[in-house]
């Protein structure tokens, strides 16, 4: 079966606008999204652009290969997930921390400026490869969230950014998470908001000239918490940063930023989890 097209998704837009516009009593919205609707449904028997696939899907390992040259340039969600997070990052005492999932490492850097004693696990090398030239005196390893290569309780804290939406259940690494942590520890964890990738929001990026993306899982918000309360870690506390008008960067954004912006600004952009493993 052949994948979504432009006109698939910017008609998809304009619906979710249009519901949206419509509960919150605004007439003149409705009336521009049905008659955008309705110019999007022209261009599509037209054989427009709107024909052409939204993207091309790469796999994990593949497409942040591709990813890894543009990755450090400032991305759509990382203003809003940022600020919350350092947040978390300050209230920890310096130790040893393991940024799980650190890619370029982002936030690898941040722990090491705070103190911490940082290793790094990635299933990018090219991701890793950029990460060890930010930071020599850190351990990164090729390694999945999922078996990770540490010894029990060797870690004071585990920093895991943007990456569990990547696997198709969370359980798995929160045990591992949970397992590596030392009692006492802390684990902040961030995620793409279950609503966005419910609603069709991927990891996209420019990919040889033209736009590439890879399949995000939604996990709501009851996985986390099952899985956090079979590995025994407990929850200190759950942000939910919404979408803001600059981050709201899709396939829809420059043919239709009006509905756009309806759609998404102010829907939940991320999830901000702190946990910690009592004694």
């Amino acid at each position: 079966m052949s994948g979504p097209t432009l006109g698939d998704y910017v008609i998809g837009v304009e619906g979710l606008a249009l519901l949206r516009q419509a509960l919150a009593g605004d007439a003149a919205g409705r009336a521009a999204r049905a008659g955008e609707i309705r110019d999007l449904l022209r261009q599509l028997d037209h054989g427009t652009r709107l024909s052409a696939p939204v993207g091309t899907e790469y796999d994990l390992r593949n497409g942040y290969q591709e990813w890894s040259a543009t990755y450090d340039q400032p991305l759509r969600l990382f203003p809003i997930e940022e600020p919350p997070m350092r947040a978390l990052i300050d209230t920890i005492p310096p130790g040893t921390a393991l940024d799980a999932g650190c890619g370029t490492g982002r936030y690898s850097t941040i722990l090491a400026e705070r103190g911490h004693a940082v290793i790094g696990v990635d299933q990018s090398g090219a991701m890793l490869d950029i990460a060890r030239r930010k930071l020599p005196a850190a351990d990164f390893r090729d390694a999945d969230l999922t078996a990770l290569p540490l010894p029990a309780g060797s870690v004071d804290a585990v920093v895991c950014a943007l990456a569990l939406v990547h696997l198709p259940d969370v359980s798995p690494a929160m045990r591992e998470f949970a397992r590596v942590l030392r009692p006492g520890g802390r684990l902040v964890i961030s995620d793409v908001h279950p609503f966005l990738v419910s609603l069709g929001w991927q990891a996209q990026f420019p990919a040889a000239g033209e736009r590439g993306f890879i399949r995000l899982h939604s996990h709501l918000p009851s996985a986390y918490i099952s899985a956090a309360t079979t590995a025994r870690l407990r929850l200190r506390s759950l942000a939910e940063p919404p979408l803001t008008a600059a981050a709201v960067v899709t396939p829809a954004a420059d043919i239709v930023p009006a509905a756009n912006r309806a759609a998404f600004v102010g829907l939940p952009a991320v999830s901000i989890w702190d946990f910690d493993l009592p004694g």
